[in-house]
């Protein structure tokens, strides 16, 4: 992918770019790790424990992110 500029806003916001959401998959509300390294700033995603969570359990207890959600929700609850 080529270069792209974005604009930092007065309270240090920036949008990433459609095309690199949509490539990496970056959801809304997704986690991300941002590092320093020397004059960079390294921006990384964090995958969910629930999404992994989900592809471990998929022929046990979920199909989907939200019925694992739903799962531990409901053994916290009975706790």
């Amino acid at each position: 992918m080529e270069t792209v500029t974005v604009t930092v806003s007065s309270r240090g916001y920036i949008v990433l770019p459609a095309v690199l959401r949509r490539e990496l998959e970056i959801k809304p509300g997704a986690k991300m790790l941002l590092s320093l390294d020397k004059d960079r700033l390294i921006l990384k995603t964090v995958n969910s424990f629930t999404e992994k969570l989900a592809g471990l359990t998929q022929r046990t207890i979920a199909r989907t992110r939200e019925d694992v959600e739903t799962y531990i929700n409901t053994e916290r609850a009975d706790r």
